[in-house]
């Protein structure tokens, strides 16, 4: 066996530009391959995520801001809209509401946070009745006070999270002409989360009194408040939010999924597209030029047969080119892509706009091997049609059709 695999090495590089060219197709579909199906594993890992950030059945937001609220939760982009604190109290009073925790979107951060410079969106929240963010804190941190913040992974919380676990580690930044310490960080959720930073709502509401920062929304106000209810009761609280509290509206976190998913239909359209025509391309290039390698060599496999070499011999010996080919291709592809997408999360990232959260190492492996055996699957079944043709023939004819 490895007697054929060195021999099959040799002969493939008998001639190396028919070959390269051979090694880069096989390399464009493995990249492709690996890169459809890379991304369609970061929407679905994004969408598993965000039904956790959901963990807000119902949102209730101010009237007539249900669609805004929406992108705000998607895309983490922070918009002025307020309604009253009282319905916070108005909404303990339905009965089918299990839990419900308040948020106030401030202003967007432009500056460095944790060595990580942007435009970052402050959101105050109450660490009390929270049940949305808990389930990302990192396990090393710091208690959240008035005087403390919490940044996502992708406000500067990918340079704390190892350094959290130290006393002496010390991270402060200035909002709204206040000094916070960082507290804790968030763990990637694929939403906006990963680039908000967040304080405590009392703190929010200290820095408006103060004044003189630039912080001018109504008293007791919040912008929207998320509420958990029992399983399959999302509706019904729905109808009895809009009926009870006329000022607010409320949006199911059905309706938030399929929202994204109506978002990101294109971006797995065009995945899917992109694979079947990526292994129709494969397969037709690898046909041709394996076709033209093997009509090359013509000569060669008619003596290999003359000299009683079986079918089955010279079948298998091509074969393991094309193997070798399609292997040592598809995994320099996939190689190069993935590199790519390491040193370009962020970028990728902010370009969709959309909850992107890439699969974790061990993930990427395998999709990285699947990938290379699938286009090691397509190049030989596309080498053996033309194999297979040449060896219907008589190996004098071959011999004399080489010459």
């Amino acid at each position: 066996m490895w007697q054929r695999i060195r021999w099959a090495w040799r002969n493939l590089w008998r001639k190396p530009l028919r070959s390269s060219l051979l090694l880069t197709s096989t390399a464009i579909t493995a990249a492709m391959l690996f890169l459809s199906y890379f991304f369609l594993m970061s929407v679905d890992r994004s969408l598993t995520a965000s039904d956790a950030r959901f963990g807000a059945d119902v949102m209730v937001v101010p009237k007539n801001y249900g669609k805004v609220a929406e992108q705000v939760m998607i895309t983490g982009e922070v918009s002025s809209f307020y309604m009253p604190g009282s319905v916070v109290a108005k909404l303990r009073e339905i009965p089918e509401v299990q839990a419900l925790t308040p948020q106030l979107y401030l202003e967007t951060f432009s500056g460095t946070c944790c060595q990580v410079e942007g435009d970052f969106p402050v959101v105050a929240f109450d660490p009390k009745t929270d049940f949305t963010l808990k389930g990302y804190f990192s396990g090393a941190g710091r208690e959240l006070t008035s005087d403390k913040v919490i940044v996502g992974s992708d406000a500067g919380g990918k340079n704390a999270i190892y350094h959290l676990q130290y006393k002496a580690y010390r991270e402060t930044l200035k909002l709204f002409g206040h000094d916070f310490q960082l507290a804790r960080v968030l763990f990637p959720t694929g939403t906006g989360a990963d680039h908000t930073i967040y304080m405590t709502l009392d703190a929010a509401r200290k820095l408006r009194e103060a004044g003189g920062n630039g912080l001018t929304f109504p008293k007791d106000s919040v912008s929207v408040v998320l509420v958990k209810t029992l399983p399959g009761d999302e509706e019904f609280v729905k109808r009895q939010i809009e009926r009870k509290i006329p000022e607010a509206s409320a949006v199911t976190g059905t309706k938030l999924r399929e929202t994204i998913t109506r978002q990101l239909f294109p971006l797995r359209l065009l995945s899917y597209s992109m694979i079947g025509v990526v292994i129709l391309m494969a397969a037709i290039q690898g046909m041709t030029l394996f076709s033209a390698l093997v009509n090359e060599r013509m000569r060669e496999i008619g003596m290999f047969r003359a000299l009683g070499a079986g079918k089955w011999a010279v079948y298998r010996l091509l074969l393991t080119e094309s193997l070798l080919a399609s292997l040592t291709g598809g995994t320099v592809g996939v190689f190069l892509v993935a590199a790519m997408l390491a040193d370009n999360e962020a970028v990728i990232a902010k370009a969709f706009q959309l909850p992107l959260l890439f699969p974790d190492f061990l993930p990427s492996i395998l999709l990285a091997t699947g990938a290379v055996l699938l286009t090691a699957l397509i190049g030989m079944l596309a080498a053996a049609v033309p194999i297979r043709s040449i060896l219907r023939q008589n190996p004098y004819d071959a011999i004399r059709e080489g010459e």
